[in-house]
């Protein structure tokens, strides 16, 4: 298999790399699909939401923010309510709203979309800019790590009713959701979920014998051609996605990702003098 790093510069060499590691997932007694997630920059860490704030490490406010998110959601759910406390935690996570979810998806050129889009939201700086990267995890591996053949659909440990004092396991686990929105289900979408341990799943590769079952390719921007500059570069494989079928409309589809689409498209987004 390949090293655990790897860098490329065009969605050729993206997607010889997805290909690649497709196999050597496929290689054992069942097909193991990869999941992959997309960051801005090779320095972010496979936290979820919630533990990246202290109060959410320190004070662990997971109760407390699932009641207040059930109390006072419900007047605004336009679609068909939550039925179970799995349900009521997936949309907290489809609004953005701190839990201890990390999505990932089973499409590689979804997760290359989102790490080109967290990179051209993040802030530049001369002479440091950062460079979008995608991980790829064997979620099958994370399963046989904590003695699961597969990754779940749910697991009530790790979910407990807020306020009960049960105890939720220290390791993550791989979640196949229930799809309760539109945008789970065009994403691709699955979790990885958060026990008690607050590091990144990337920090805790070896305590979890993932061995190969966690990679991470880095796409490099750097120009090659004279007067082409990082974002010419970030931009042109945004529109080599848009030939492959990967736009605003096919991640976000409603009305808000036809909007973006179209301020992308005709370049609405730039002002002038910069």
């Amino acid at each position: 298999m390949s090293e655990p790093r790897k860098t490329v510069s065009s969605i050729s060499e993206f997607t010889e790399w997805v290909l690649e590691i497709g196999d050597y997932f496929a290689q054992g007694a069942q097909a193991e699909t990869p999941w992959f997630r997309g960051a801005g920059n090779t320095e972010y860490r496979l936290v979820p939401g919630l533990y990246r704030t202290r109060a959410g490490r320190e004070n662990f406010a997971d109760d407390e923010l699932r009641s207040e998110f059930a109390r006072k959601a419900l007047p605004l759910v336009a679609e068909r309510p939550p039925r179970n406390e799995w349900e009521w935690y997936y949309l907290m996570q489809h609004y953005r709203a701190p839990t201890r979810l990390l999505d990932w998806t089973d499409s590689a050129l979804v997760a290359l979309y989102f790490a080109l889009a967290a990179w051209a939201a993040s802030p530049k700086s001369s002479g440091n800019t950062p460079c979008p990267t995608v991980w790829a995890l064997n979620p099958f591996a994370l399963s046989r790590g904590l003695g699961a053949a597969s990754p779940v659909n749910m697991d009530d440990r790790y979910l407990p009713p807020p306020y009960s004092g049960e105890k939720i396991p220290k390791d993550p686990i791989a979640i196949d959701p229930t799809f309760t929105a539109q945008r789970l289900l065009v994403q691709r979408s699955h979790f990885t979920l958060h026990g008690s341990d607050t590091r990144g799943i990337d920090e805790m590769k070896e305590d979890l014998n993932l061995g190969q079952g966690l990679l991470q390719v880095v796409i490099d921007l750097n120009p090659r051609d004279p007067g082409e500059t990082t974002m010419d570069k970030a931009e042109y494989l945004q529109w080599h996605l848009g030939l492959l079928g990967i736009a605003e409309t096919s991640i976000f589809p409603d009305l808000e990702g036809l909007a973006r689409e179209l301020r992308w498209e005709y370049d609405l987004d730039k002002r002038d003098g910069g």
